[in-house]
């Protein structure tokens, strides 16, 4: 792969089309309930590559060579997330495995009230420590369909 490449890791239906239209800035990924993404897919913006990977559920396995492969080939890996760091510790444990660093992006900030907010960062920042992950590079709280919300 050439240049600046991210790509956006989740449970299947979560949000990573919305997200990667909020980085992107207009709409070029499919959004809506389900799988809308099937097949590893790239955008490109200005100054970089952004990969949308279907996502994780009982019938997609990140476990073959081909994705290990790409995860090996990028720039950035964005895990996104929305209440726990639980819903993909699997995944980024065996990013740990193999020596990746990655981000965490939990998305849908907006949606925790604002007083529970603080609270919140300090569970998350907790469950990383609990999990053991070794890999996380920076925690990052956003909200995809404001994105202005919460700076840059």
């Amino acid at each position: 792969m050439e240049g600046i490449n991210v790509a956006l890791f989740d449970l299947t239906s979560i949000g990573k089309a919305t997200m990667l239209n909020s980085l992107i800035g207009s709409k070029v990924a499919a959004t809506g309930c389900g799988e809308t993404t099937m097949a590893i897919k790239k955008y490109t913006a200005q100054y970089f590559n952004l990969w949308d990977i279907p996502g994780r559920n009982d019938e997609i396995s990140y476990l073959s060579m081909e994705y290990i492969a790409f995860w090996k080939g990028l720039t950035r890996r964005l895990v996104l997330i929305i209440t726990t760091v639980k819903e993909n510790s699997s995944m980024m444990k065996l990013l740990d495995a193999i020596k990746l660093k990655y981000d965490i992006v939990v998305h849908k900030f907006d949606q925790i009230e604002e007083e529970e907010r603080e609270n919140f960062q300090k569970q998350v920042t907790a469950q990383i420590a609990e999990a053991g992950l070794k890999g996380v590079d920076h925690v990052y709280y956003v909200s995809a369909k404001s994105p202005k919300m919460f700076g840059d």
